[in-house]
C-alpha cells in the first residue's frame, strides 16, 4: 500500500489553524485555480535553505496558484516547530503563502507526507 496520493485521488480534507489568526479547510480554496499543498516545517536545514526558492515560485505563479504550507511537526520534539515560532517566523519573512499548524499529523498522514 502506498503512503502517498496517487495522481486523480481527491485530496483529503482538513481543518487546520493559520498563523493568519483563522482556521481553513480545503473547501475555503475551492475557488482557486490552483492550489499547492506543501508539508514544511521552520526547523529544517533543507526547508530553511529552499525557502527564498519555494518564495519565488509562490511568487511567480501567484496570480495562478494558491500555496498553502502546512507544518505537522511535533513541537514536543522540536520546540521551534511549535505554533508561536510559526507566527513568529511568518512575520518576519512575510513568506506569501499561507502557514498552517496540524498538531496532530491527521493531514500529514492523510496525505501521506512522511518528510517536510
Amino acid at each position: 500500500m502506498s503512503f502517498t496520493l496517487q495522481i486523480g485521488e481527491k485530496a483529503p480534507d482538513f481543518r487546520l489553524p493559520a498563523t493568519d489568526g483563522r482556521e481553513y479547510s480545503l473547501t475555503d480554496f475551492a475557488g482557486d485555480r490552483y492550489l499547492v499543498i506543501f508539508f514544511t516545517c521552520n526547523h529544517c536545514p533543507y526547508v530553511i535553505g529552499s525557502d527564498e526558492v519555494t518564495r519565488n515560485t509562490a511568487e511567480k505563479f501567484r496570480s495562478q496558484v494558491r500555496f498553502v504550507g502546512i507544518n505537522s511537526n511535533s513541537e514536543r520534539t522540536y520546540p521551534e516547530d511549535s505554533f508561536d515560532f510559526m507566527v513568529s517566523r511568518m512575520e518576519k519573512y512575510r513568506f506569501p503563502w499561507l502557514y498552517l499548524y496540524d498538531r496532530d499529523q491527521k493531514t500529514a498522514l492523510s496525505y501521506g507526507a512522511l518528510r517536510t
